[in-house]
This record gives C-alpha cells, structure tokens and sequence, in this order.
C-alpha cells in the first residue's frame, strides 16, 4: 500500500510538472504573438506614413502642373519650355518621381518632363486617361492611381497618379500623369530589418500591386486581413495562414500597404525558449526519477523522499509564476513610456505657458498703472525675471521635445545669406554696444536643411561669440569641404581650455559661472544647438585656444544654385529663412502704431479664452489700448454676441484649447463662414506644433506662442486691424 502510494505521488509530480511547463510555454507563446500583432501594426503605421507622404508629394506636383496647364497660353513656345523646365526641376528634386507628363482633352501627349517639344504620342488608351476621359456619369474621379506602365509586371519599375483639368461643365480639359517609382519603396521596406522571410507590398484598392520587397517575391494581397471600411483604423495585425499579416488604407489614397513575416520566422525565439523550459522540466522529473526510485529502496526515507518533492513542486510553481508576472509587468511599463513622456510635454507646455500669458498681461498693466518712480524700476526687475523664467522654460521644453524624439524636420533647399544677414543684424546692437565688429562674409551658397532649426543653431553660436567676446570683432562666413559647405564664427573671445571641449555641450554647464549667475543664462543653449544639429545630421564641431578666441562651425549639405528662370519659384516654394519666428526673448516689435494707450481706437477685438483669469487679462489689456472687446468663453456664445450687437469684430484673439471638442482654429473658421468675412484672427496657443502653425497658416491666421508679450498682442493687432481696414 506504501509504494502505491509513492507511485500515485510520483505521477501526481509529473504531470503536474508537465502541465505547469505546457502552460508557461502556451502564455510565452500567446505574449509573443501579442507583442509580435503590435509590432506589425506599428510599423505598417510608419510605412503608411512614409508612402503617404511620398504620393502627398507626388499629387502636389500633379496640383502645380494643372494651375500651369489653366494658365498656359498655347500660342506662346516659350510658355510650353518654361512649364516643362519646371516640372523637370521638381521631378528632379523628389527621387519617387520617376517622370511628369501631360495630356490634351483627347488623350494625346502634350508636355513631359523628360523632353521638350514631346513626340507626338497617342495616349488615350492607357488606363489613366481611360480614367478620366471615359468616366461614368456621377462625380467625377479626383486622384487616379493606375497599374504599372507598359512593361514586365511590377519589375518595370513605375505605376501611375494622375488628375484631370476640368472646366465649369466637368468636360476634361487636359490630364496630368506622374510616373512614381516602386523601387523608391522597395529601398526602403529592404532597410526595415524585418528579417529574412518578410514581405512587404503597395496594392491598389483593386488588389493590384505596385511595390514589393524583396523584388520579384510574388506577395498576393491577403484576404482575412484586407482593411474593410468598417474596421477601426490602426487595428493589430493578425494571423492569417502561415504568415503573420498587418494591413492598412492609405489617408486619402485609394492604396493598401501590406506587410507579412512567416509565423515560424516570428516564433523562433519562443521555441528556443520552449526547448529550454522542456529541458529544465526533463532534468525535474529525471531528478525525481532518481528520487522515486531510492524511496522505494528503503522505506525509511519515504517521508523525506515526499518533502523533497513538495518543496521542489512548490518552489517551481512560485517562480514560474513570477516570471511570468515579471514580464508582463515589463511589457506593460515598455507599452506605456512612450505615451507618458508625449503626454508630459504636452501638458507641460501648456499647463505652465497658461498662466505666465496672464502673468505678462496683469504686469504690464500693473506698469502702466503705476506712477511711482520705484514701483517702475521694481516692475522693471520684475519684467526681466520674467522673462528670464519664460526662456528658462522654452529651453527646458525644447530639450525635452528632442529627448523624446517628437521635432519634426523639413527639408528645403535656401540661400544661405539672408539667414546670416537676419541674424546679424538681430546681434549687431549688442556687438556695437560692447565695441566689437561683427562681420558677415558675403556667400551665393545655397543649402539643404531646415531653415527653422537650423536658425536658432547660428543664432546661439553667433549670440555666445558676442556675449564672451570682450575686445576685438567676430566673423560669421562659408567656406566649401568637398560637396559640404562649413559656417564658421570666429572670435576673439578669452577662448576655451582643453579639458572643456568635451564638457560645453553638457546641460547646464557654463565656462566661468560657477556661481550660477542667471544674467549669464541658464547653460542650454550649446546643448539645444548640438541635439538639434545631430537630428539634421550637420556636424558641430568646436577649435579654441585660450586668451586667443574660438571657432564654432556647423556643417552643412550644399545645394547646386538655380538658374535665374526658376530662382524665384524655388525661393517661393522652399521656407525662407527670414519667416522664422523670432527667439522667445527677442524684444517684441514696435509696429506702426507705437506703445502708446488708444492704439486699437476705433476696432473692436472678439476675445475667446474659457479660462476667466486668462479672458480678464486679456479684456483689460485691449480695453486700455482703446479696443472694444467682446469677451467669450467659447464660440457659441462668440456668435450670439456678434450678433446681438449687429457688428462683425474687427479681429479676433482666440485660445487653441477651448472646452467641449471644440478648437480655436476650427471655431475662427466656423465663425467667419457665419459672418461672411474673412476677419483677421491671430491663435494663442502654449502647444509647439509644426502641424499647427501649418495649418493656421493655411487658414490665414497668425499664431503667437505663449507667453507672448502684450506689446507683441497690441502691435500684431493694430497691424491687422489697420490693413483690414485699409481694405474695406
């Protein structure tokens, strides 16, 4: 009965050490495909993002060719050369355009970018211009993605877009085609790393392909996981026979990105670690093998035999469940770290941008009400730590938003001098002031890079030379490295040791304050310029030699000059330097109308803040400028005041974040569509967001960032007010 019971116990063990195995290897395996599901939808998001922009480009350039197709004058030849001269310079500057090309009302070539005058061609036939030309009754097509140009399936290399030029009758007046270049997808989906068996694919809405990776790999479109109309955007991936497969719609692209891994590629690494969670259960059950079989040797270690087991069993079932506990917690903490720090900085930024407006608000009122000589130089102090805080912040900020990775770059090709320029001159008063010479080496030099961060980069270079710079002069120029191009600010200053080199581009850090003395700064602005030169990949460098001066140099890609005929396009396609917004701390400008009360006489300002002290403060400023004010927390109640009054506002001063969904940009809009005018709206907003100076700028609104300065609120006011005006 005794070794029965010894049997049933052994039995007992093994299967339960079996069982607990199997249940650790099935979670393992379910946590991978999980993470595995995620994986794939994120990184069908960022190829979503990378060929939504690309076409983005490519109908912009369509765009362009039908204004020039409306405005052409057929009976002028040089007309036609200067279109094409165009489209070849844009096509040239976007590697996924294969070719720009156009035809007539009938189908036949009329203009391409690859020569000038085209033969004649018949082109009514391809499926592009059978598209628009043979178009069903009902709205007419908008963008037409086509199948690959004559030739050998996907290998050819080019699939089509196209739009139509319609007149008044929706009767087709001419067809604009763009050749996009597949491989320029193929580089990139091969430079994923998603290892070797992964496929990756562009498809029409019609399951036809455009693009794959790796060439020629025969990827079919799927079919449990082609994106439906109905699905919800940005859903996991999901497996379909052996693959493992993630889907999405391009945004307004009738175009379906695909990408798919063999589901063994996916779990190699779980049965690596299935192989080891069998082989340390296999060496359990061996030891307690050996174990069973000494207790049924000698009876007198029966009881010990069974502890043995007990605790072997316990301790097993508690680690087990610790791991598993353990990475599920990392998972978690890993899923959400990114989504806490871009909350962070949002709520940062406009949580302490919020009441410092007020703040800069009620003290200049405070100022202007006070008649005591002390009270004004006390206001004084105050205004200046202030605005010492508000840099502190902006600079706080800025470092955060290139830690996280969150600054968008773009791109343009610009003249290199006029940047120089602006900055001297923000620069020479406090040169001047000091006794230095600040010189400017004329350059024609044009470059690639981001006029808006590559700003404040000289700006600070050029700032420091001035500040630590006591006698003597610095010079600003250009000098060619190759097919690069180097600026460099040379000066004069007391110079830099050795053992700093290494050390100035630290946080916080300062060259002779050990004080912390804040009128010197707050030691970021070297640190902000090295991150931000590293994300447009300019490399800053520094040479010094103590009691001799420095040399800081940033190094930049050249970009050939272009010709006379289109410099004036290219300048008015590519920001220009001199758009950037001016330094948090740059005084404010004076304006026509000068800082004296009664300014805005005569206008009448809608303000429209949800926060009471923020809408106070503002109400106050503008009714001691002279303004009258019609003061709201939201839109609705906005409308219902212009109208009580039977007057349009003069302008309006709207927060971005208002309460109830609603936004100040889409209520500026909302409201100027009631009133049939197009009044003049600046945006006050805490959040620093390229997408939304973009997009305010296309609605013709200004955008100051808080705190901006009441002087600054006043003047960009009068300024709009008095030109709103002079229109009517």
């Amino acid at each position: 009965m005794q070794r029965a019971h010894l049997v049933a116990a052994f039995l007992t063990f093994a299967a339960l050490c079996v069982g607990v195995s199997a249940l650790s290897v099935s979670r393992d395996r379910h946590a991978t495909l999980d993470q595995a599901r995620r994986e794939f939808a994120a990184t069908a998001h960022l190829l979503d993002e990378h060929a939504s922009r690309a076409l983005e480009a490519g109908d912009t350039q369509l765009r362009m060719l039908l204004d020039a197709l409306e405005r052409w004058d057929r009976r002028d030849p040089a007309e036609g050369q200067r279109i094409q001269a165009a489209m070849r310079a844009r096509a040239e500057r976007l590697p996924q355009i294969g070719g720009v090309w156009a035809l007539d009302a009938q189908g036949r070539l009329l203009l391409d970018s690859a020569e000038h005058p085209p033969p004649p061609r018949d082109l009514s036939e391809r499926d592009y211009a059978q598209a628009h030309l043979g178009a069903a009754p009902g709205p007419p097509p908008g963008l037409h993605v086509g199948s690959h140009l004559p030739g050998a399936g996907v290998s050819q290399g080019r699939f089509t877009i196209s739009r139509a030029l319609r007149d008044e009758e929706g009767t087709v007046q001419g067809i604009a085609v763009a050749g996009i270049q597949n491989t320029y997808f193929s580089q990139m989906y091969g430079e994923a790393g998603w290892g070797e068996g992964a496929r990756l694919a562009l498809f029409t809405s019609g399951k036809e392909k455009l693009a794959e990776w790796p060439p020629d790999s025969a990827v079919a479109p799927p079919s449990a996981a082609w994106p439906q109309p109905w699905d919800p955007p940005g859903g996991p991936a999901i497996v379909e026979g052996s693959q493992i497969t993630a889907a999405r719609t391009l945004t307004g692209f009738p175009i379906v990105v695909v990408a798919s891994r063999p589901l063994a590629e996916v779990l190699a690494p779980w049965r690596e670690r299935a192989l080891w969670t069998t082989a340390v259960s296999g060496g359990i059950l061996t030891g307690a093998s050996v174990l069973f079989v000494f207790a049924l040797a000698g009876a007198r270690r029966e009881e010990a035999v069974r502890a043995e087991l007990l605790r072997a069993n316990q301790s097993l079932d508690e680690r087990v469940r610790q791991r598993t506990a353990d990475l599920e917690k990392a998972l978690r903490s890993a899923e959400m770290a990114s989504l806490a720090k871009m909350k962070v900085l949002a709520t940062v930024s406009h949580d302490l941008r919020q009441p410092l407006q007020g703040l800069a608000a009620f003290h200049e009122l405070l100022l202007k009400e006070a008649p005591n000589p002390t009270l004004q130089q006390l206001g004084g102090m105050a205004s200046a730590s202030l605005q010492a805080g508000q840099r502190l912040l902006d600079d706080l900020l800025t470092l955060s938003r290139l830690e996280a990775g969150v600054v968008p770059v773009e791109v343009a090709t610009f003249p290199l001098a006029p940047l120089l320029d602006q900055l001297a001159a923000e620069l020479r008063g406090e040169a001047e002031g000091k006794g230095l010479r600040l010189t400017v080496v004329p350059t024609r030099a044009w470059v690639r890079s981001d006029p808006a961060r590559l700003q404040p980069i000289l700006r600070n270079l050029l700032s420091n030379a001035v500040k630590y710079t006591e006698r003597g002069g610095v010079v600003v120029g250009a000098r060619p490295r190759g097919g690069d191009l180097r600026v460099e600010v040379w000066d004069s200053g007391r110079g830099i040791a050795r053992t700093e080199l290494g050390t100035i581009w630290e946080e916080f850090y300062q060259i002779g304050n050990p004080a912390r003395d804040g009128s010197h700064g707050a030691g970021l602005g070297l640190s902000i310029a090295e991150r931000t030169a590293r994300l447009l990949g300019h490399p800053l460098e520094v040479r010094s030699r103590v009691g001799r001066g420095s040399v800081f140099s940033v190094t930049l890609p050249r970009a050939p000059a272009p010709d006379p005929a289109s410099a004036s396009a290219s300048a008015s396609a590519a920001p220009h330097p001199e758009t950037v917004s001016p330094p948090a701390d740059a005084a404010p400008p004076a304006g026509p109308a000068g800082a004296a009360p009664g300014r805005l006489s005569g206008r009448r300002v809608l303000v429209v803040e949800d926060d009471p002290l923020q809408r106070s403060s503002l109400t106050l400023l503008l009714e001691q400028a002279g303004a009258g004010v019609m003061a709201a927390d939201n839109f609705d109640s906005a409308l219902a005041a212009a109208q009580a009054t039977l007057q349009a506002p003069s302008a309006i001063l709207s927060d971005y974040r208002l309460p109830g969904g609603t936004d100040g940009l889409s209520g500026i809009q909302t409201l100027r569509g009631v009133l049939g005018r197009d009044v003049p709206a600046i945006l006050l907003t805490g959040e620093l967001s390229a997408d939304l100076v973009r997009a305010a700028k296309e609605a013709g609104c200004l955008v100051l960032t808080k705190p901006a300065a009441p002087n600054r609120i006043l003047s960009t006011l009068a300024e709009l007010t008095a030109g709103a005006d002079a229109a009517a």
